[in-house]
């Protein structure tokens, strides 16, 4: 009996022999894709190339309109309960910092704001000789487009529009020009390109000697995974492609068989158990908020103590860089750095003077990233701003696909959903889980022309199929997703993970074993603040059974925003990997199917 045509791309044939000669690592090229930064390099390299994961454009209109930056203001703080919501976001925090005695045993007092403000509201900009060494971009030969740092560092004047394809850890589709699957994809591709050339000195045509392993965020889009996996495959045209998963990866790169994996970026914070090299679906939780809400709280607390800096222009890219660096140069989690404090602020902008704010400040420093464990002192309302894994949408490519395993798989286990009398007389062997793969797609199709009259159902039998077949998507919605009505701060997102898992034992291990990783929480003290919490606030009962509590920030002293890319890596090297790599020639014959059955986590 000849092989079904689905699967000559799956098994090994004479035409065409899967190789199983040793990768080189040095022509495996890692792509970890962020919402801010874009992480890229060969699989041999130490460190990654890391570079701002945007695009400017050049503008078409005959007078384009002064750039503005939309990276760190954000809608969902526009609301009529903004300020009374961030202001009893401030006192959560404020609270939350005073609950934590320091490490003599003692509680430390705040700082009373208005004792700041009488002196930060009388200091004044002192303008300095030297000028900012960092110059605008030269764009005199009006080049259509301009990738990575230098896009930031277009004059605003010049007309061109920067881009961010990636937003909250999913791809930044909107209703606004350049917003389609198809715009976005196009200034990825443009990007990756780009600095695959500029930065690792490999033209496009020669990508076909390459492969690539991308990671994905925990909570994925699957159409979106299959089209940048399409895209990296046939557009860019890499030999082979592996997709992973950015939680997975930071186990690999930590060195961990198990842990519950913290990943705090700029724009989004995600929380995933994984165990053995797997991520467990029901764990997958994404609250869409980071970095740079730490820096926006940090820029409403300096100017609620006085400190008022009208040359930081948050909604262009060097004043929002501005205050990012102010945040990663003062910022901290010490609960022993306390009391009024003098800080000397610069304001560095392109060729411009340097600026200096002499200030004096209390515990601004500490309570903006102390919100991420009360995030209601971000101001934000929307209805998406925390996510759970989706069920999987039904793919017209992919026979097989999530949706129609599920139908199948309820139906011949006499699930609740009843089968209307027109499809009872089918044979439900021919649908088992056993004989899918030997299905092929027309079997779905019937002709209504061929049922006997005495098995036609009747108008309200069909409508209550239809119906009970609506409330059970509904449950089968409610199981797979949990409805969660307002953001959480980092721990409890983390205990609400660890509560998905499947017994105690492995709610323990997790427990047991916590990695941060990701740039947004880099703060010192981080790693002992993110533990007080899960500590006080886990049941009581696993404080007085578990042994250890550890939760790991810098394992092997790698920089936890490389951690993921790290352990992709490595991954790279390893003799498991090598059957999952996916060619041009199988993906042509097999598609979408081969997807499913190479990636190493449910598609």
């Amino acid at each position: 009996m000849p092989q079904p045509p689905a699967k000559k791309a799956i098994l090994q044939t004479a035409d065409d022999p899967i190789s199983v000669e040793p990768i080189q690592q040095a022509t495996v090229i890692v792509i970890h894709p962020g919402s801010y930064n874009l992480r890229i390099g060969r699989a041999s390299d130490a460190y990654p190339v890391t570079v701002p994961h945007c695009i400017a454009r050049r503008c078409t209109s005959a007078k384009p309109k002064q750039a503005r930056s939309d990276w760190i203001l954000r809608e969902e703080c526009k609301h009529p309960d903004r300020d009374q919501q961030v202001k009893e976001g401030y006192r959560a925090v404020e609270d939350l910092l005073l609950s934590r005695p320091t490490h003599t045993g003692e509680y430390r007092q705040l700082v009373p704001v208005k004792q700041l403000i009488g002196y930060n509201s009388k200091a004044h900009p002192a303008k300095s000789d030297r000028i900012c060494s960092q110059k605008w971009t030269n764009v005199d030969s009006r080049p259509d487009f301009v990738v990575g740092e230098e896009a930031l560092f277009i004059n605003p004047k010049d007309g061109y529009q920067v881009s961010w394809p990636m937003k909250r850890g999913r791809l930044n589709l909107h209703d606004k020009a350049g917003g389609s699957l198809m715009s976005v994809l196009a200034d990825l591709e443009t990007i990756w390109t780009s600095i695959i050339y500029s930065q690792l000195q490999i033209p496009a045509k020669d990508l076909k000697h390459y492969r690539a392993i991308l990671l994905l965020p925990d909570v994925y889009n699957p159409r979106h995974a299959k089209a940048l996996f399409e895209m990296l495959l046939n557009n860019l045209g890499f030999e082979a492609v592996i997709l992973h998963q950015e939680s997975v990866c930071a186990t690999f790169g930590a060195g961990l068989p198990c842990a519950c994996v913290v990943d705090v970026g700029d724009q989004k914070s995600s929380v995933c158990c994984v165990d053995d090299g797997m991520s467990h679906h029901a764990t997958r939780i994404t609250m869409e908020y980071g970095g740079s809400d730490i820096s926006r709280c940090l820029h409403s607390l300096l100017a609620r103590s006085g400190a008022r800096l009208p040359q930081m222009d948050l909604t262009q890219a060097p004043g929002v860089l501005q205050l990012q660096e102010i945040k990663e140069a003062f910022c901290h989690l010490d609960q022993d750095r306390h009391g009024v404090k003098p800080h000397v602020i610069q304001i560095k902008l392109p060729q411009e003077n340097i600026i200096k704010y002499g200030l004096r400040l209390g515990d601004e420093m500490i309570l903006a990233p102390l919100a991420i464990f009360k995030p209601e002192a971000f101001g934000l309302q929307g209805s998406h701003l925390i996510r759970t894994q989706p069920r999987g949408e039904s793919d017209p490519e992919d026979p097989y696909d999530q949706d129609y395993l599920r139908r199948t798989s309820r139906q011949s286990g006499g699930g609740r959903l009843k089968k209307d009398a027109a499809e009872s007389g089918r044979d439900m062997a021919d649908t088992s889980m056993g004989n899918l793969e030997d299905l092929q797609p027309t079997a779905m199709e019937d002709d209504s022309n061929d049922i006997p009259d005495s098995l036609a159902p009747s108008d309200s039998g069909a409508k209550a199929g239809r119906k009970e077949e609506e409330e059970e998507d509904e449950i089968l919605e409610e199981e797979g997703t949990t409805n969660i009505l307002q953001l959480m701060g980092v721990d409890q997102a983390i205990l609400h993970s660890i509560d998905k898992c499947d017994g105690e034992e492995m709610k323990r291990r997790m427990l047991s074993t916590i990695l941060l990783v990701g740039g947004g929480l880099g703060f010192e003290g981080a790693q002992l603040w993110l533990q007080y919490q899960v500590w006080m606030n886990m049941p009581a009962h696993y404080r007085s059974t578990l042994e250890t509590m550890d939760v790991v920030h810098r394992p092997k002293d790698i920089d936890p925003s490389l951690v993921s890319w790290k352990g992709a890596s490595i991954l790279a090297c390893l003799d498991s990997c090598q059957e999952l790599w996916i060619r041009q020639i199988e993906y042509k014959q097999a598609s979408v199917r081969l997807l499913r059955e190479r990636t190493p986590f449910e598609w």
